[in-house]
């Protein structure tokens, strides 16, 4: 069976999706999706905040919808990096990838994050401290695992899904993309696969 030369990126907020999936784009010259920033441009468009989408599309499925078509539609592609929180549920045929990270270290990252990415402040994205950050991704990922299992029966966030797991807290960037290129090259070649995590990656040292 040949492989579709597809990778779907999911994971936690903060995971470093969206700079992992411009990298592993980068290094493959396949061409990059992102659910999330259509989400945004939305948000922006319609003048809402994340927060308040996910709310809406709790009451309003249709807006889920609308992404999830949009998803769908590049099933018949080849040759893409999609970075969305359900590429692996609508092409399961891809090479599905998850991100996975403490909670404490990615809200201190999208902390961070929300003072340097303008897309993410004027979508609601951050706060004034860590708390508001704690809170707004807490409630994102309830609304989503609710949403997610109504809608589908699944929750976005169970690693079962997925071919590769990367824990992003203790890989750098860069190592993060490394990882996916090589177990990717892997997985097209292969007959059969069963699930890589990789939390520490090859070389890695505590004393650095």
């Amino acid at each position: 069976m040949e492989r579709k030369h597809i990778i779907t990126l999911s994971g936690k907020p903060g995971s470093g999706k969206s700079s992992t999936a411009d990298r592993i784009a980068e290094m493959l010259g396949y061409t990059r999706y992102s659910s999330g920033e259509f989400v945004r441009n939305i948000t922006r468009k319609q003048k809402m905040t994340l927060s308040e989408f996910n709310k809406k599309a709790e009451a309003h499925p249709e807006l889920d919808h609308n992404v999830d078509e949009e998803l769908r539609k590049l099933r018949d592609y080849s040759d893409i990096v999609i970075d969305s929180r359900l590429g692996f549920y609508w092409i399961p045929e891809s090479f599905k990838v998850y991100l996975d990270l403490d909670n404490d270290v990615a809200i201190a990252r999208i902390f961070k994050d929300s003072n340097l990415n303008s897309l993410r402040s004027t979508s609601g994205e951050g706060g004034n401290s860590m708390s508001d950050v704690f809170d707004q991704v807490e409630e994102r990922m309830h609304s989503e695992r609710s949403r997610f299992k109504k809608l589908y029966g699944i929750n976005p966030y169970s690693i079962e899904h997925f071919d590769l797991v990367i824990d992003t807290a203790q890989h750098s960037p860069q190592t993060v993309a490394l990882t996916i290129f090589d177990t990717y090259k892997k997985w097209l070649i292969s007959t059969s696969w069963k699930q890589v995590v990789s939390r520490v990656p090859l070389g890695f040292s505590f004393k650095h």
